[in-house]
């Protein structure tokens, strides 16, 4: 029993690694060909909009930010961007990185505000994944993406909640 036990929560856990977000860390080159697009599960108009950014939810494109997993089908996200990183209708392009830099600087302030226990509930698999994009990602384009940052033109936009922690 304790065996079949494991191997759910073990089942659990990968499943959800298995439907995080798409990582595209060179280019959007994938995006151009509609037949490769398909394979990846786009329609040629989803590339497009994530090609060209208007399915931007702040941290990630998002292939179908009215049908997520963490909503109604049909109503907008009620979740993004905070858990963007742990959904598999995300898309997280090489543009995207000074959003992702700015929140894990974002998180990394919330990790020295809360307890361990509080923050692996509330934000563990968020940051799991967030660093296994940015360790995917070179010295190079993390310091020009920091450049970015510095001059003024990356900024992050959190909605109200995400600045704002209660223990349960």
């Amino acid at each position: 029993m304790s065996g079949q036990v494991i191997a759910t929560a073990q089942d659990h856990w990968f499943t959800k690694a298995l439907e995080g977000p798409t990582v595209l860390t060179t280019s959007t080159e994938v995006l151009d060909a509609p037949d490769q697009a398909e394979t990846l599960g786009l329609s040629p108009r989803q590339a497009e909009d994530i090609r060209r950014g208007a399915l931007d939810m702040g941290l990630t494109q998002c292939a179908d930010p009215h049908n997520s997993p963490y909503g109604r089908s049909g109503e907008l996200c009620p979740v993004a961007p905070l858990r963007c990183l742990e959904c598999r209708n995300a898309w997280i392009l090489p543009s995207d990185l000074p959003q992702l830099l700015l929140f894990a600087d974002h998180l990394d302030r919330l990790r020295l505000r809360l307890s361990p226990q509080h923050f692996g509930q509330l934000w563990g698999q968020t940051h799991t994944n967030l660093h296994a994009v940015l360790a995917d990602r070179t010295d190079e384009e993390k310091a020009l993406a920091r450049k970015h940052i510095e001059a003024g033109q990356a900024a992050l936009h959190l909605p109200l909640v995400a600045n704002v922690e209660f223990d349960s």
